[in-house]
């Protein structure tokens, strides 16, 4: 939520947020949230940003119900539905997370890790959290329209990528 009203602070005022809809994790309570959002003021919203996968889908199916290819909405996810919604004009887009770099790079960087072939290096980029934990961005896409088609190939390309440079950004191998 915090992003979206950044985001939506950004525009200088022109974009407004219409509404928060939370509790949405559980596909009943998305139906009713967002069908009687859309319901009431469909014609007030201009677009919706879904940040789940349950909501996600809930918001295409209805977008898709009511005929209405002027909300745009980006979620996120690979939902078949949510896919068919790009193809047919009902969404804008959705984020692709990287489940395949996630674990090709986990397993490439365990296996230099575990044969002592390499180290971490004490100043590697991680992004780090209160509890110092370390975290590598496995790549995320949007995927629209134009790359429908081609999104999956291109998280694996991503995911080379990643691979390609992890060496020299995060480790010190012999």
């Amino acid at each position: 939520m915090d992003a979206v009203e950044k985001a939506v602070k950004e525009t200088n005022g022109a974009v407004t947020l219409v509404q928060h809809i939370t509790d949405t994790d559980q596909q009943e309570a998305a139906d009713q949230k967002i069908n009687a959002l859309l319901g009431a003021q469909k014609d007030q919203i201009d677009g919706l940003v879904a940040t789940a996968y349950i909501p996600s889908v809930v918001a295409a199916k209805s977008l898709r119900n009511l005929g209405d290819k002027r909300i745009k909405l980006i979620g996120i996810d690979d939902d078949k539905i949510v896919l068919d919604g790009i193809k047919d004009g009902f969404v804008a887009g959705t984020m692709a997370q990287n489940p395949y770099g996630q674990g090709y790079v986990a397993a490439y960087v365990l296996d230099l890790l575990a044969s002592g072939t390499c180290t971490v290096k004490a100043d590697a980029p991680f992004i780090k959290t209160p509890q110092t934990a370390r975290f590598i961005d496995s790549g995320t896409m949007l995927i629209s329209a134009d790359n429908v088609g081609t999104y999956k190939n291109d998280l694996k390309k991503i995911t080379t990528d990643i691979q390609s440079s992890f060496k020299q950004k995060y480790l010190i191998c012999k």
